[in-house]
């Protein structure tokens, strides 16, 4: 993707988180999370299956997820993968708008959320949050 690709590419999840309940804030927080997840839009569970956040198949709460593949979710769009992030969120009840990155990513943490040292994590958020929102 060229940059102006990557930059349409953020409006565009931006406005899609938005419409699903997040704040505008947390959308952006949510936007840097997946490009992290997603080595900047660039891993094959990404592009396969159209995965942004790294989901698992929710094999107990509602899921937009169509199926399986290397051990994540598969999804018809994006717009379904971000669907089934906020009934994600919805479950854990984890629809806070937090004041930063720092308290987003512990609340990630305390939600098992991903198995990184939890500097790592925050490193990498922030890391593309400033890359895609300055």
């Amino acid at each position: 993707m060229s940059e102006k690709e990557k930059f349409a590419f953020r409006d565009y999840v931006v406005a899609l988180l938005k419409q699903n309940g997040f704040t505008h804030n947390m959308a952006r927080m949510i936007f840097a999370q997946a490009a992290h997840e997603t080595g900047n839009f660039t891993s094959d569970i990404f592009k396969e299956n159209n995965n942004l956040f790294g989901m698992k198949l929710a094999r107990v709460r509602k899921t937009t997820a169509i199926g399986e593949n290397r051990g994540h979710a598969v999804y018809k769009s994006i717009e379904d993968s971000i669907a089934d992030y906020w009934l994600y969120n919805k479950a854990l009840n984890y629809l806070t708008n937090y004041s930063s990155i720092a308290a987003f990513v512990r609340e990630m943490v305390l939600k098992k959320y991903f198995e990184a040292k939890e500097s790592e994590y925050l490193a990498a958020v922030e890391k593309w949050h400033k890359y895609y929102f300055g």
